[in-house]
């Protein structure tokens, strides 16, 4: 019976001792010291999806088997806001590695394999509680236990990713929930977006069809394109062009006879969108211009129309709003090898509307 106990004891000392933690970002020192900057994203948001990608370098192995993960509070801030706990309704945590060495605003286009799913739960916290720097890893329960240990390799020029999934969080803006997290430069640039041409009436008397957008328009993010008084619930397409001077139908702009509406670009690609009761297309997935992260790109022009099906309201039953001329920006060379690709109001967004160089601050606990 002593034998078997000390055998016991042996074997549960020896699990312990294999036990370790993996500082993120490993160039930080964030054992010892706090990071130098914060994000709002993904605990400050009601609803929000957040990939975050650390090269080997900045996890410090190319191997790794992972049962734990803990985040925490960005001080010293005073406690402010409501006192908590806060419920989220579902947090999902997906760990995996990619071999994509420049992710994109498009989620599913930075894996190279699917992530596994850790976590998947309702989730109680309560908010920073006071200052302190560093702030103590987990604190206000944040640290959180994987269903199963996973283990993960990094290939050469790929990454580390840790998916964060939030949805109905009750306590989204309501006290600090602001996470550790350390800031880098580079990544895409915006671009600029112009408004050219003039778009034509659904209906005599009618404000004429208008096309805006919004993001950043530059390689490796994504800008989302809207438009006003299409028509009531119109069908229609989101047409996009390489050229404004010339397409399959010959010199551009090309004017309907008998309208005063004209096709502004050659029209390569065709997004289909429907307008609301209002006339609108809204900014989201559905309008989402996603662009590889490809530098060369820095310079390179896309032409974006509206096109509806509103019948009656001339000849040819068709409303087109004036153009939005893109002119992409740069993607520079991040400084760290830490990005952060989000959308910061919908979870289930297939599309980030931001993407940065930035590395949250997370303990894993490996075996």
């Amino acid at each position: 019976m002593r034998l078997l106990t000390s055998l016991v004891f042996t074997v549960a000392c020896s699990a312990l001792a294999a036990q370790g933690y993996v500082y993120l970002p490993a160039s930080l020192n964030l054992q010892n010291q706090e990071a130098v900057d914060y994000v709002i994203r993904p605990f400050m948001q009601q609803d929000c999806r957040a990939q975050f990608l650390f090269d080997a370098l900045e996890v410090g192995a190319t191997t790794l088997t992972i049962d734990q993960l803990a985040l925490r509070y960005d001080g010293p801030i005073p406690r402010v806001g409501a006192p908590g706990p806060f419920t989220m309704q579902r947090l999902r945590i997906r760990v995996g590695a990619t071999d994509v060495a420049a992710p994109c605003a498009t989620f599913a286009d930075n894996l190279s394999q699917p992530l596994v799913t850790v976590f998947d739960g309702p989730f109680t916290y309560s908010p920073d509680p006071g200052s302190q720097v560093p702030h103590p890893w987990g604190v206000g329960g944040m640290d959180f236990a994987f269903t199963a240990p996973a283990t993960v390799t990094i290939q050469s020029g790929g990454h580390l990713v840790i998916e964060l999934i939030v949805e109905g969080n009750l306590g989204g803006g309501l006290a600090h929930t602001i996470l550790d997290a350390a800031r880098g430069i580079g990544g895409p640039v915006d671009g600029t977006a112009i408004t050219t041409g003039q778009g034509c009436a659904a209906a005599i008397g009618a404000p004429v069809a208008t096309i805006t957008s919004t993001g950043r328009h530059a390689p490796g993010a994504a800008h989302f394109v809207a438009g006003a008084n299409l028509g009531a619930n119109a069908p229609g397409f989101l047409l996009l062009g390489i050229s404004d001077q010339f397409g399959a139908i010959g010199a551009l702009p090309f004017g309907l006879p008998g309208t005063t509406c004209s096709l502004y670009n050659s029209a390569e690609f065709a997004l289909p969108v429907g307008a609301d009761s209002s006339g609108a297309v809204l900014a989201g997935p559905t309008t989402a211009i996603s662009v590889p992260a490809i530098p060369t790109l820095l310079g390179a022009m896309l032409f974006e129309q509206f096109v509806t099906i509103v019948p009656g309201a001339n000849p040819f039953d068709l409303v087109l709003s004036d153009q939005r001329a893109v002119t992409l920006g740069p993607w520079n060379a991040p400084s760290r090898g830490t990005w952060m690709i989000s959308h910061g109001t919908d979870a289930n967004s297939p599309v980030a509307d931001a993407v940065d160089v930035l590395g949250l601050a997370i303990r894993l606990r490996t075996l």
